[in-house]
C-alpha cells in the first residue's frame, strides 16, 4: 500500500489553521517547527566539519524554496499500454551542491522526504544533491510554506487547488478516474508548466 493512500485522509486546514491556504495573507505558526532546530549542529563523519546549524524558520526556508526549488505535477504516460491512462503525481524539490543546507531544511520542514545524490557529469565540479518530496508530502511541504513565498506563490497555489479538485492521493482502482478529472489532471499539469 503506498503513502499516498495511507495518507489520503490528510487534513490541509489542520496543518495550517491560522492560514488561507489559497492567497493567504496570516502567519502560520512555525514554532513548532522551530523547536529542537535551535543552534544544533549534525553529526559529521570523521575529519569532516559541520557548520552549526541557526534555528530553522519557514520564512526562511520559503526564501530558499523560492531560488531554488522546483514545484511539479509529474505525468507517467503508458505507450506500452494504450488502454492505460497517464497518471500524475504531485513533486517539490530541491537540488543543491551543499548536502547540509538540504539536511537543515528536511529536519527543519519535519515532512517525510528523501536526499539523493544526482549523477555528476564534467561540468559540475561538486557532487549535487536533491531533496525530493512527493505525493501527499509533497502537499504538505507545499502547504506550510505557502504563506511565505513569493516568486513561487503562484505555483504553490496551482499545486494546491490541483489536489483538492483532482483527487490527489486517491486511487481510483482498475477502471482508473472519471474523463473530467483524467482531462482537469492533464489541465493542472500543463498550467503548472506554463508559470515556470
Amino acid at each position: 500500500m503506498s503513502k499516498d493512500h495511507l495518507n489520503s485522509e490528510f487534513d490541509l486546514t489542520a496543518l495550517v489553521s491560522t492560514t488561507s491556504v489559497i492567497g493567504g495573507t496570516g502567519a502560520a505558526p512555525s514554532t513548532v517547527l522551530q523547536a529542537g532546530c535551535a543552534g544544533t549542529a549534525s553529526k559529521a563523519k570523521p575529519g569532516r566539519y559541520r557548520r552549526a546549524r541557526p534555528a530553522f524558520s519557514l520564512e526562511w526556508a520559503a526564501g530558499f524554496a523560492d531560488g531554488e526549488a522546483s514545484i511539479f505535477i509529474y505525468k507517467q504516460a503508458y505507450p506500452a499500454d494504450p488502454g492505460r491512462n497517464s497518471t500524475y503525481r504531485l513533486g517539490f524539490a530541491i537540488s543543491q551542491n551543499d548536502l547540509q543546507v538540504l539536511e537543515h531544511f528536511k529536519d527543519g520542514l519535519g515532512v517525510h522526504s528523501a536526499i539523493y545524490p544526482s549523477r555528476r557529469s564534467l561540468q559540475h565540479n561538486k557532487q549535487i544533491y536533491e531533496l525530493r518530496y512527493t505525493g501527499v508530502n509533497a502537499l504538505k511541504a507545499i502547504a506550510l510554506l505557502q504563506p511565505y513565498l513569493i516568486r513561487k506563490q503562484a505555483e504553490a497555489q496551482v499545486a494546491i487547488k490541483y489536489w483538492q479538485r483532482c483527487g490527489g492521493g486517491g486511487h481510483p482502482g482498475p477502471a482508473g478516474w472519471p474523463a473530467a478529472i483524467q482531462a482537469l489532471r492533464e489541465r493542472f499539469c500543463k498550467k503548472l508548466k506554463a508559470l515556470k
